[in-house]
């Protein structure tokens, strides 16, 4: 029991360098527990067998998120469950949530990524997301029908667009093809990110710290999902479980500070992914005469240590780029290794 609890105290201190590199730094965690547990013993925790022992001093091992699902109905939540991506010994987890969905997506959109070993993407909503999904790409087929091709050119700029008090006539008349979908899925991702927390809380994935990447709606998940935390319950029942926040052309206000707030819950950096060239989300906030400025087309105007604005313009030219090019994403984060 002596041992264990060394290694639990020299594992925690290792656990941020794991988290920022993957697990790429364990072989130099592991040599720092020499001086705790003896050669002989650190000779074994360099194996993966000795990983996953490490591991299992966080609570790493067993059903965890992998075996997490929701077996009724809660609240207006049809859908809410953890898909195994890639799992390795960790002392760090990371959780990703999508915005859009395909049909015959099988969250391959993740599997290239290796910003830490021990990866999960939260499936949530598919029928809803699928319909969100296919309306968006309707809505660019019809745009593209609908607007002469001068019109087109001029208002797929997005400096135009904000620049206009009034959209183009024809766009505003299509507003009937993605309407419901937006308005359903809005809905829902924000109760999905209350549970999201209730669960996180739970601690289900052990006491490793967990890093938390979405785009879009899956954005949006995340953001309630922090914010709940912070409004809700007390800081000891949500401290030292999130340690970073990515969020992408998120579909959340962009009011300074409410981010501010939410920063309570994150022990590393919140960064706000954003894209000057996403008319989409303008258009739907535009839509549903949401007064508020949206975070996921411009910076968040604050400052503060943990927050991190990074222009996405140069990569996403619209919002269903974030589904193929969140790997491009990450990469420019750093974050995909």
């Amino acid at each position: 029991a002596k041992g264990i609890a060394a290694v639990s105290m020299a594992a925690t201190g290792g656990a941020v360098l794991m988290t920022l590199t993957g697990g790429l730094a364990a072989p130099f965690v592991v040599s720092g527990l020499a001086a705790v547990v003896g050669t002989s013993s650190t000779a074994f925790l360099a194996t993966t067998a000795g990983l996953w022992t490490i591991a299992a001093t966080f609570g790493a091992v067993g059903g965890g998120l992998a075996g997490y699902k929701v077996s009724k109905l809660v609240g207006s939540i049809d859908e809410f469950e953890f898909v195994k991506v890639k799992e390795e010994p960790s002392v760090a987890v990371t959780i990703m949530v999508d915005g859009l969905r395909k049909k015959d997506n099988k969250e391959n959109s993740w599997e290239l990524m290796s910003y830490s070993n021990e990866q999960y993407v939260l499936k949530y909503e598919s029928k809803h997301l699928f319909k969100f999904t296919t309306a968006v790409s309707d809505l660019l087929k019809d745009v593209a029908v609908s607007l002469a091709a001068d019109e087109l050119v001029r208002y797929t700029i997005f400096s135009a667009l904000a620049a206009s008090l009034a959209w183009p006539v024809t766009l505003m008349a299509l507003t009937d093809v993605i309407d419901n979908p937006w308005s359903i899925c809005m809905r829902r991702s924000k109760a999905v990110g209350i549970h999201l927390s209730t669960v996180l809380m739970k601690r289900v994935h052990g006491e490793r710290p967990v890093t938390l990447v979405g785009y879009g709606l899956g954005a949006r998940v995340i953001f309630y999902c922090l914010l709940n935390m912070v409004t809700k319950h007390d800081p000891e029942e949500y401290s030292g479980i999130v340690e970073n926040a990515v969020m992408c052309g998120a579909p959340v206000t962009s009011q300074p500070l409410v981010w501010r707030k939410l920063c309570n819950a994150v022990s590393g950096k919140v960064i706000n992914g954003y894209s000057a060239n996403d008319w989409v989300l303008s258009f739907l906030y535009k839509m549903t005469r949401v007064t508020s400025a949206v975070a996921g087309i411009r910076a968040i105007d604050v400052s503060d240590r943990k927050i991190v604005n990074v222009n996405l313009s140069s990569i996403i030219s619209g919002h269903a780029d974030y589904m193929t090019k969140m790997g491009d994403v990450l990469n420019l984060f750093g974050m995909d290794q």
